[in-house]
């Protein structure tokens, strides 16, 4: 079977091809390559996190280095320094108990704000050379009995020479305090002899590293190791090996954990910080949301199908009904009516009522061309008849004109002229236009014939210009409407009475006007006369019974210009009791189409 490749299928490949397309080059990149975009972004991140968690690391210890330089050098209100009354407790003189209150005062004074300031340093102690040990904390008091000579850290201050010592995390042995932290301590010198006059110790809680915390994801652990490799903070399992390559600045990937190793070596002290993401963990989300893109896809797949297929239906479906329309019309069958498509506003609705109107517009106008035909037939064989009338009728005119010439009788030899020359007129069936003179010399021969009746009761006066008399014009449209005028205008009127003629050019046609003087119509009977004359124009048998003969002629007269020409021509009535009546006669300058009026195949002769 030959596949039928019709718009619904076409537009239904082009739907499918446009959403299904997106879906499956999302679906296959999003498996493809999410998993490694999202570690290269999770170890960008990483790295911008361990440059800054070392550079803040860095500026809290440079603070601590601060903090021990104030202590050093400040000077205290009254000119007086810490390092000159350590001095005094190194010189080997005794110091007094009053002496001993105010230098302690002192120091409290001078490190109050430091302690307000920094809310990771738990205590400030400096221990003098003669033992007295000058103390301001936030609860981590020294043990009474305490000997720093004694102690590790202490020892290695002094052998630093005044340089920065750094001690483990741990629960120091010389505080009353059990919870850990790290010290911080330097040997204090006398600038001008560079003799040593006591140790001060900076001692720190964890929450000096609450800063590392900032920033982390949820995959990320940081650990912060001290120069020879100790854990300082960190929370979490960390391999030992991890802390071995620990040095400088890089990064690698642990095979056995699967984890993504960044590291870095910061200040003096050579602390290291090291961040570990566990990939398993970032390509576990990958999978996860790749999956979901996977569903998602299959999903949105079926939608699209669906969708497809009622959208290619949807619109396909009144074009082909349209389609079956034309076909069944070709065998002469009009379509059934449709509500849903008639009811539809949209533009299928639009075409739909439009198609459906146009094919009963067109079945009418066939009928009533065949209509006309069958008219234009009967016209014509009637036209043949009174041609055949006409001419015998018009013999004998002649033979009597002969006859009033030789008895010298000249009035009937006027008439019988005259309305010979009206028969000869009136028999010409080869041609609808005539000029506009040639209607007016029938019009005067008319006129002519009424002279012998009235006299001159009756008098017609024409204003054509010169260059309207050759304008085309139907034949036969002026004699009725004059002969209306005389009969039931002028005749009723008691005197003389005048029949005007003028023509002008208006609206690229011309207007012809037909006035009278005489008795006028009624305005009831006026309103009978427009009423008939806005009926639609129709070649129609006229019953005399119901219609006087004024108002046939007219009629007439308005229907056989509105099928030629078309509508929107014809004739108007205006009238007045004793004031008389005009008549005007609007033509257009161009002839009609073929398609503009059906009454122009038919012959202008018919009886009328």
């Amino acid at each position: 079977m030959k596949f039928a490749w019709g718009l619904k299928n076409r537009l239904l490949v082009a739907l499918l091809l446009l959403s299904l397309i997106p879906i499956v080059i999302v679906v296959v990149v999003t498996n493809r390559n999410y998993a490694a975009l999202v570690e290269s972004q999770v170890k960008e991140v990483s790295l911008n996190l361990l440059d800054r968690s070392s550079i803040r690391m860095t500026n809290r210890l440079e603070e601590i280095g601060r903090v021990s330089a104030y202590l050093a050098y400040r000077q205290t209100a009254d000119s007086d320094t810490i390092l000159s009354f350590l001095g005094q407790h190194a010189g080997g003189k005794d110091i007094l108990p009053y002496d001993r209150l105010r230098h302690t005062r002192e120091f409290k004074t001078a490190t109050e704000s430091l302690l307000l300031n920094h809310d990771y340093i738990e205590g400030l102690y400096v221990f003098a050379e003669d033992g007295t040990v000058f103390a301001n904390t936030k609860g981590s008091e020294l043990k009474t009995d305490y000997r720093p000579l004694s102690s590790a850290w202490y020892r290695d201050t002094i052998g630093a020479k005044g340089k920065m010592v750094v001690g483990e995390l741990e629960n120091q042995d010389f505080l009353l305090s059990g919870n850990p932290s790290i010290a911080f301590s330097r040997a204090l010198y006398e600038p001008a002899t560079n003799r040593r006059i006591g140790v001060l110790l900076i001692n720190c809680s964890l929450s000096l590293f609450d800063e590392l915390k900032e920033g982390m994801l949820a995959e990320q652990r940081i650990f912060l190791l001290n120069g020879i490799g100790n854990r300082l903070y960190g929370e979490g399992e960390f391999d030992e090996e991890w802390a071995s390559s620990a040095f400088g600045a890089g990064s690698r990937i642990d095979d056995r954990s699967n984890t993504l190793i960044l590291h870095n070596t910061f200040s003096e002290y050579d602390w290291h910080m090291v961040i570990a993401v566990s990939l398993d963990a970032v390509t576990g989300e990958a999978r996860s949301t790749s999956r979901f893109a996977l569903w998602f896809g299959i999903c949105w797949a079926i939608l699209a199908i669906g969708l497809s297929l009622w959208i290619a239906k949807a619109f396909s479906q009144p074009v082909n009904l349209m389609a079956q329309m034309m076909k069944r019309y070709q065998t002469g069958q009009l379509p059934p009516r449709l509500e849903r498509y008639e009811r539809r506003t949209d533009e299928i609705g639009i075409l739909y009522n439009r198609y459906f109107t146009m094919l009963h517009e067109i079945d009418t106008l066939i009928r009533e061309r065949y209509h006309n035909q069958f008219i234009a037939m009967s016209s014509k064989m009637k036209a043949l008849e009174a041609q055949i009338n006409s001419h015998f009728l018009f013999n004998t005119l002649a033979t009597m004109n002969s006859i009033a010439v030789l008895e010298e009788v000249h009035s009937l030899s006027a008439m019988s002229k005259a309305l010979g020359d009206m028969f000869r007129y009136s028999i010409k069936i080869n041609r609808d236009l005539v000029m506009l003179k040639e209607e007016l010399g029938h019009v005067h021969n008319y006129m002519t014939i009424q002279s012998f009746r009235y006299g001159d009761k009756i008098r017609l006066e024409t204003e054509i210009p010169p260059k309207l008399e050759t304008f085309p014009v139907l034949k036969l449209i002026l004699q009725p409407i004059v002969e209306n005028a005389v009969y039931h205008g002028i005749e009723k009127k008691k005197g003389h009475g005048t029949v005007r003629i003028r023509a002008w050019e208006q609206d690229g046609g011309i207007s012809i006007e037909v006035q009278d003087d005489g008795v006028g119509i009624p305005p009831d009977r006026l309103m009978e006369v427009r009423s008939m004359l806005g009926r639609p124009a129709e070649l129609e048998e006229l019953h005399p019974g119901k219609n006087d003969a004024r108002s046939i002629g007219l009629y007439n007269v308005h229907a056989r210009i509105a099928l030629y020409y078309g509508n929107a021509y014809g004739i108007e009535v205006d009238s007045a009791d004793n004031r008389g009546t005009t008549v005007r006669i609007r033509l257009p300058a161009t002839m009609p189409s073929e398609g503009d009026s059906l009454a122009k195949r038919t012959n202008s002769t018919a009886n009328f």
